[in-house]
C-alpha cells in the first residue's frame, strides 16, 4: 500500500506570521546598525488651528504633508514602528492670518520646529528635520462662516411586491441637517441629497440608513450628520366597505338653508389592510359643493369624493346621485 503524500499547505497559509516575522527582522537589523545615521521620508497629519471666528477655509488644503528626517536605526526603528499607534501631525498656526496667507513649509517648520508633532516618548529629540518633502507650500484662504438648516430629500427605489402599497410619505430622521462652510457656497444649498437606493420586491415596511452626498465637492463645505434613517411603511392592498359616510355641503349662500337627501353614502376603499383598519371613515370625505354643482334645472348632483394620499381608489358608491334641498331663509 502506497502511504498517502503529506497534505501540502498553501502558501498564503499562516501568511500573518510570516509578514511578522519578517517585520521583526527588519526591526532587528535596525537595531544592529543603531550606531548609523540614516535620513527616512514619513507622512504627517496636516492638523489647522486658531482659525478666526466668525471665519472658515474657504479653499481646500492638503491634508497630508511628506516630511524628512535624519537620526539613527534605533530611533528610525522605534519611530516607524509607533507611528501607526501616535497621532503624529504637523500643525497650521492660522492665529495672524486674516483672510490670505502662503505657508512656506521648510522656512514654517525650521523657524517653529515645535509644530511637528511626535507623540512617542524620547523619539523627538532623537529625530531631526531634514527638510519639506512635499508640498513645497500650503495657501491659506479664509472666508466668512455660516451654518443654514437645509432638508433632506431620498433619492430611494422602492419596486413593491404583488398585491403591496405604500402607506403615507417617506419619514427622514433628522428631516434638516446642518451644512456649515464659507457663506457663499453655503448660501448655495437648498437640499441635501441622500444616496442613491434601490430596493425590490418590498413587500414589509422598510427602514434604513443612507449616507448623504456632498452638495458641491468643489466647496469646502461640512454636512452634519452624514447619514439620515428613511422609513417607510408598506402593506399588503385591502379593501373596506364603509358604511353611513356623512356627506357635507360647503359653500352655502348666508341666506339659505340647503340639505342633502340622502345625507349619508356608503362606498368601498381600498388601500393598505393596516390603515384602513385603524382610520376608518376618516380616510374619506364626501362633499357637495353649493357654489359649484348646484343648478336650478337639476336639482340631483353626484357628490365629489376625497380620499387620504394613501388610499388608493374607492368604488361601488351608493347612491351615486344626492337630491339637493334647497330653502331661503325669511327676513
Amino acid at each position: 500500500m502506497v502511504p498517502p503524500l503529506p497534505e501540502q499547505r498553501p502558501f498564503y497559509a499562516d501568511l500573518l506570521y510570516k509578514l511578522g516575522a519578517v517585520g521583526l527582522a527588519v526591526i532587528l537589523w535596525f537595531f544592529s546598525i543603531s550606531n548609523s545615521q540614516f535620513e527616512a521620508d514619513a507622512e504627517f497629519r496636516i492638523e489647522i488651528r486658531n482659525i478666526r471666528e466668525g471665519k472658515t477655509l474657504s479653499e481646500e488644503t492638503p491634508r497630508t504633508a511628506v516630511l524628512r528626517f535624519r537620526g539613527t536605526g534605533r530611533s528610525l526603528a522605534k519611530f516607524f514602528l509607533w507611528r501607526p499607534f501616535s497621532d503624529t501631525k504637523l500643525v497650521l498656526d492660522l492665529e495672524r492670518v486674516q483672510q490670505r496667507h502662503v505657508f512656506y513649509l521648510d522656512e514654517y517648520l525650521r523657524r517653529n520646529p515645535q509644530r511637528i508633532s511626535i507623540p512617542i516618548v524620547g523619539i523627538q529629540e532623537n529625530l531631526s528635520f531634514v527638510e519639506v518633502v512635499r508640498p513645497d507650500s500650503i495657501l491659506i484662504e479664509l472666508g466668512d462662516y455660516e451654518e443654514i438648516l437645509v432638508p433632506v430629500r431620498p433619492q430611494v427605489t422602492l419596486d413593491l411586491a404583488p398585491g403591496y402599497t405604500q402607506v403615507g410619505n417617506w419619514v427622514v430622521t433628522p428631516s434638516m441637517v446642518l451644512v456649515k462652510g464659507v457663506a457663499e457656497a453655503v448660501a448655495q444649498v437648498s437640499v441635501i441629497l441622500s444616496m442613491r437606493q434601490t430596493y425590490r420586491d418590498v413587500a414589509a415596511p422598510l427602514e434604513i440608513h443612507v449616507g448623504l452626498l456632498h452638495p458641491d465637492p468643489r466647496q469646502v463645505l461640512v454636512v452634519e450628520p452624514v447619514n439620515v434613517k428613511i422609513e417607510v411603511d408598506i402593506q399588503m392592498i385591502g379593501e373596506r366597505r364603509l358604511e353611513e359616510v356623512p356627506v357635507r355641503v360647503i359653500n352655502i349662500p348666508e341666506n339659505m338653508n340647503v340639505f342633502v337627501s340622502p345625507s349619508t353614502v356608503a362606498l368601498t376603499v381600498i388601500g393598505g389592510v393596516d390603515f384602513l383598519a385603524d382610520n376608518g371613515m376618516s380616510v374619506v370625505e364626501v362633499l357637495v359643493d353649493y357654489r359649484t354643482q348646484w343648478s336650478p334645472t337639476n336639482l340631483f348632483i353626484e357628490p365629489q369624493v376625497q380620499l387620504d394620499p394613501s388610499v388608493i381608489e374607492y368604488r361601488d358608491l351608493v347612491p351615486k346621485q344626492l337630491e339637493l334641498i334647497t330653502i331661503r331663509q325669511s327676513l
